[in-house]
């Protein structure tokens, strides 16, 4: 499924120049205007260049104008149909902030089918499997989703470690063997402790791979394969938040997809792991 035009635009805004920063503010402002608009009008409307225009509408992926307007235009007919990404207001009542939060992060979920590579989801649940041992690293928010990385994963069989401390990740990396893993997990793509284990990982002869939100960003070009978790951001909530829950679903299909590869064994593993629990939980009560 192609991905939409406001999805694209988030997935590169980490590396928006302040040109494309304005169009980008013209078409969320006039998006209706926009898709009759030629080129060298939109160009001047946002006190640009033909040029950037062009180059803005190539960095997200379109190979002309016509198509570019083609999404534009596509995107707003389902924003009529069913709006997206509202806005929660400071004078909205339980129920319209219910509904608002609900829409915006089942869209941040729905639009994964667009983003992640099937080939990358291939390449990374292979080298999982076949991992002597995996490190998933992650700092505040991803560090929760290492967490959670871990004990999906662990279910299975697999030897696995999270580490959210810089130090630990360091120490990891610096000794481990090429038959070792590297999962990193940033919403940025730029957090220098994150970046430094991934490099020495590499160095170590270790497979590396992230879970990330920006395909413009240091991570992707120091790994051979990621996911991307792409979500926009509302007055309310950070893309960070929604993000977070997004990139809870990647992992699920990541698990999903190893369970499948292994095979009936996966699915022992994980009934000898309910049952080794089921001494924590007080059936009296």
């Amino acid at each position: 499924m192609p991905l939409p035009l406001f999805s694209r635009i988030r997935l590169h805004s980490n590396r928006f120049t302040q040109a494309h920063e304005r169009i980008v503010n013209y078409i969320k402002d006039h998006v209706q205007e926009v898709i009759h608009l030629p080129i060298n009008e939109l160009a001047e409307r946002c006190q640009v260049g033909d040029a950037t225009v062009i180059r803005f509408y190539r960095l997200l992926g379109y190979e002309n104008y016509h198509t570019f307007q083609i999404a534009m235009a596509k995107e707003l007919i389902e924003d009529d149909v069913q709006p997206i990404y509202e806005e929660v207001e400071n004078h909205d009542l339980f129920p319209d902030v219910t509904r608002k939060v609900i829409a915006s992060t089942v869209q941040g979920i729905t639009d994964l089918a667009g983003q992640i590579s099937p080939a990358a989801i291939q390449d990374i649940t292979v080298h999982l499997r076949a991992a002597s041992v995996i490190h998933v690293i992650g700092h505040g928010a991803s560090g929760i989703v290492a967490q959670d990385v871990m004990h999906k994963l662990m279910r299975l069989g697999l030897r696995i470690n999270a580490y959210t401390d810089s130090h630990l990740m360091t120490i990891a990396a610096s000794i481990a063997q090429p038959e070792e893993v590297f999962f990193a997990i940033s919403h940025s793509g730029e957090t220098t402790d994150i970046l430094r284990t991934l490099e020495l990982a590499k160095n170590q002869g270790c497979y590396t791979c992230a879970m990330t939100s920006y395909s413009e960003s240091n991570i992707t070009r120091l790994v051979p394969a990621y996911l991307l978790t792409c979500t926009r951001d509302t007055k309310m909530r950070s893309d960070t938040m929604i993000s977070r829950i997004v990139q809870l679903v990647v992992v699920d299909i990541l698990y999903v997809m190893l369970a499948l590869q292994i095979g009936e064994a996966a699915s022992e593993r994980v009934t000898q792991s309910r049952l080794a629990l089921k001494q924590y939980r007080d059936v009296n009560r």
